[in-house]
């Protein structure tokens, strides 16, 4: 959607966001390492328990898709140890307004300064790339460069 103010254009967006809980069923605490790119982090699972009325397992809630990425891609994950839960989806930043410069083929962005600007404004319309296409800088810049697309103060 294009809004137009004062010789310049915007476009506003909205950026979706999920919400997942991993469980781990059978114990109630659980400390666990992922790779997320040279990096390895631990993930604490936990708030589970167990009686003799019902099993409550271990969890980790997060709306960080790296996070979610790196379990999701875990041997613990294919294999069933860690089982996806509860998915919320959510709006993220309601009617974010990135102003948008008018130029000849009118694909400028002065606004974007950061990947997760770049991000919010490839995902939305009418560019409408996915969060998965859209992992690294490099990704960014490519698919950036296939919609015609600039961040002159950013990349």
């Amino acid at each position: 959607m294009t809004h137009h103010f004062l010789g310049a254009s915007y476009i506003k967006t909205k950026i979706m966001k999920k919400i997942i809980t991993y469980e781990i069923h059978g114990q109630v605490e659980r400390n666990s390492y992922f790779r997320v790119g040279k990096a390895l982090i631990r993930i604490e699972f936990k708030g589970g328990s167990i009686n003799s009325a019902e099993c409550i397992p271990a969890r980790f809630i997060t709306d960080n898709p790296l996070l979610q990425n790196a379990i999701e891609s875990s041997e613990s994950y294919r294999s069933g140890q860690i089982k996806k839960g509860k998915v919320d989806v959510i709006e993220d930043e309601p009617d974010k307004v990135i102003p948008r410069v008018d130029s000849v083929d009118n694909s400028a962005f002065p606004d974007v300064k950061n990947m997760q600007q770049a991000r919010a404004l490839l995902m939305a319309e009418p560019y409408m790339c996915q969060l998965s296409e859209l992992q690294t800088k490099a990704a960014v810049k490519v698919k950036a460069a296939e919609k015609g697309v600039t961040f002159p103060n950013w990349l």
